[in-house]
C-alpha cells in the first residue's frame, strides 16, 4: 500500500463522520416527526428518548453492515487499491447528495442514495477495468441488489398501507374524543402496541446485536410464540393499571416509540453511514473481503454518539421533519406549500369517487355511524395530529423497519416513516376536498424525489470513481475541495430559504 491508499483511509474515516451528519439530518428526523407533531412532551425530552434509542440501536447492526461490502457486487473483482476507491467514492458522492436533498427540506432514502452509489461506482469502476459493459456487469452481485431494490420500494405500498389499516381500526374504536373510551379498552390497544414494539425492537432487531451470543439467538428464536404471549399478557396488564392510575398511557407509548424506531433508525441505516468506511479500512488491512468481517461494538458506540450531536445540532434537520408534519397534519395550510396542477386534482376526484362508490357498501345507518366516530375538533394545541395516530405511526413504523433489519434487508426508514404517516393522515380524513390535491402533489413530490435520489446517486458516484481510478491523490484532493465548497454553499442556500420562510410566517 502506498500514499494514496493512506490518504484515501484517513480521507474515507473523516467522510464517515461527515456521512453521519448529512445522513442523520435527512433521515434520522423522521422517528421524530411523531412526537414533534402530537406534542407529546418538550424537545428536550424527545430527543433524550431518541438518543437512548439511538446508542443502544448503533450495537445492532453490525450484520447489516456487510451489506455494503459484499451485499451489491463481487469484491473479488477488485484489488485492496481499487476497493479502496470505490469505497472512497461512494463516500464522497453520499454526502454531496444527502445534503442536497436536506438545503430543500425533502426527506429522501440514505439506503437507496447508498445501494446505487455502489452500484455506480463498482459498474464504472468495473468499465474502465474491463473495458466493457457486458464484462463489467459481471462484477454486479444482480441478485441481491434486485433483492435489495425491491424490498426497498415494496416498503413503500406495505407501510402505507399498513399505517391505512391500523389507523382506520383504532380510529374507528376509539374516535377523535379518545380519551374517555381509551380508559375502558385502551389496556388491549396498549398490551398489542407495547408487545409489537418490544418484539421488533428487542427480539427480532437484537437477534444481530454484536454482543448476543448464539445461545441466546437460538433461545429467542425457539421461544417466539412464547415470548410474544407473555409480552402480550404482561403489557396489557401493566397497562389497566396504569390506565386505572389516570396515566398517560399514550403519552408514553409515544416516548417508547421514538426511542424504539430510533433503534430501529440506527440497526438499519447505520450501514448506510459507516459501512462503506468500515469496508475500505478492512480493504486496506488486507482483510478477505468476502468473509465475515465484524465491525467492533465501540466503533458503533461511537457512531451513535456522532448521530446524536448531529440531530440535536442540526437546522436543515428541522426542516426535512417540517416537511412530513405539513403533509399529515389536520390543518389545511398545505395548500400554501404545495401547489397542485390539473392532472393531481383530476387524480384525487377519481380517488375521490372511488372511496365514495365502496363506502357504499355499506347499509345507510352503518355510513353515518362510521362518519360520526370521525368526527373531529381542534383541540387547540397546535398539535399537527393527536396522540393515537402519533402512537399508530411510531408502531406500525417500528414494526415494519426493524423485522427487515432482523432478516439483514436494508430498507428506508425514510420511505417507510413517510408512508405510515401519510397512511394514518389519510385514514384520518385530513384528504378534505379542499386540500387533498395539494397533500398529493407534496406526496407525488416526495416520491419523485425518491426515484431522483437513485439516478443521481448512480451518476455522482460513476463520477467521483472516474476521478479517483485516473488521477488518484490529485483527484482525491480536488473531490475533497468540492465537497467543501458545495457543502458551504449549500449550507448559504439553506440559510436564506430559512430566511425567507420564517418571513413569509
Amino acid at each position: 500500500m502506498g500514499t494514496f491508499e493512506l490518504v484515501a483511509i484517513v480521507t474515507l474515516i473523516v467522510l464517515a463522520f461527515g456521512d453521519l451528519f448529512v445522513g442523520v439530518v435527512n433521515d434520522a428526523v423522521n422517528f421524530l416527526s411523531s412526537a414533534i407533531g402530537a406534542k407529546v412532551s418538550s424537545r428536550v425530552v424527545i430527543m433524550i428518548f431518541a438518543g437512548i434509542g439511538i446508542l443502544i440501536g448503533a450495537t445492532f447492526s453490525d450484520g447489516i453492515i456487510e451489506v455494503a461490502r459484499k451485499g451489491i457486487f463481487f469484491p473479488e473483482y477488485f484489488s485492496a487499491t481499487e476497493a479502496i476507491i470505490l469505497f472512497t467514492s461512494v463516500a464522497i458522492a453520499e454526502i454531496i447528495l444527502l445534503d442536497l436533498f436536506s438545503t430543500f427540506g425533502l426527506p429522501t432514502s440514505t439506503t437507496v442514495s447508498v445501494v446505487f452509489e455502489l452500484l455506480g461506482a463498482a459498474f464504472v469502476l468495473a468499465c474502465w477495468k474491463l473495458g466493457g459493459i457486458e464484462e463489467a456487469w459481471q462484477v454486479i452481485n444482480s441478485a441481491s441488489a434486485m433483492k435489495i431494490i425491491i424490498g426497498i420500494f415494496l416498503s413503500i405500498a406495505v407501510a402505507f398501507v399498513a399505517g391505512l389499516v391500523v389507523q382506520f381500526f383504532s380510529r374507528l374504536v376509539f374516535t377523535f374524543e379518545y380519551k374517555e373510551k381509551f380508559k375502558r379498552w385502551g389496556f388491549i390497544w396498549s398490551g398489542i402496541a407495547l408487545t409489537a414494539l418490544l418484539f421488533f425492537i428487542l427480539i427480532k432487531g437484537g437477534k444481530h446485536a454484536s454482543f448476543m451470543t448464539d445461545d441466546i439467538k437460538e433461545w429467542i428464536t425457539s421461544n417466539t410464540q412464547t415470548i410474544l404471549i407473555c409480552l402480550f399478557a404482561i403489557f396489557t396488564a401493566i397497562s389497566f393499571v396504569l390506565i386505572k392510575l389516570k396515566v398517560n398511557l399514550l403519552k408514553i407509548i409515544v416516548l417508547i416509540g421514538t426511542a424504539s424506531l430510533a433503534m430501529a433508525f440506527a440497526g438499519n441505516d447505520l450501514a448506510n453511514f459507516i459501512g462503506v468506511s468500515v469496508a475500505g479500512t478492512h480493504a486496506y488491512l488486507g482483510s478477505d473481503l468476502t468473509g465475515s468481517l465484524p465491525t467492533p461494538t465501540w466503533i458503533l458506540l461511537i457512531a451513535g454518539i456522532v448521530m446524536i450531536i448531529a440531530l440535536v445540532t442540526s437546522k436543515k434537520a428541522r426542516t426535512v421533519t417540517d416537511t412530513t408534519l405539513n403533509l399529515s397534519s389536520h390543518e389545511n395550510h398545505v395548500k400554501n406549500q404545495w401547489k397542485s396542477n390539473v392532472v393531481v386534482r383530476k387524480f384525487t376526484e377519481l380517488i375521490g369517487f372511488m372511496l365514495r362508490t365502496i363506502s357504499f357498501i355499506l347499509p345507510e345507518r352503518g355510513r353515518k355511524w362510521v362518519k360520526r366516530r370521525w368526527t373531529h375538533n381542534d383541540n387547540g394545541n397546535g398539535a399537527a395530529f393527536d396522540l393515537l395516530r402519533a402512537a399508530v405511526n411510531l408502531m406500525v413504523a417500528a414494526a415494519v423497519i426493524s423485522y427487515a433489519t432482523s432478516f439483514k434487508l436494508p430498507l428506508s426508514t425514510t420511505y417507510v416513516t413517510f408512508m405510515v404517516a401519510m397512511g394514518t393522515a389519510l385514514a384520518d380524513n385530513t384528504w378534505k376536498k379542499d386540500c387533498a390535491p395539494s397533500r398529493l402533489t407534496g406526496i407525488f413530490t416526495v416520491i419523485g424525489g425518491w426515484v431522483i435520489t437513485g439516478i443521481f446517486a448512480f451518476i455522482f458516484a460513476g463520477i467521483t470513481v472516474s476521478v479517483l481510478y485516473w488521477a488518484e491523490i490529485y483527484g482525491l484532493i480536488a473531490l475533497v475541495i468540492a465537497v467543501m465548497l458545495i457543502v458551504y454553499k449549500l449550507s448559504q442556500v439553506h440559510k436564506k430559504r430559512d430566511e425567507k420562510m420564517t418571513e413569509a410566517i
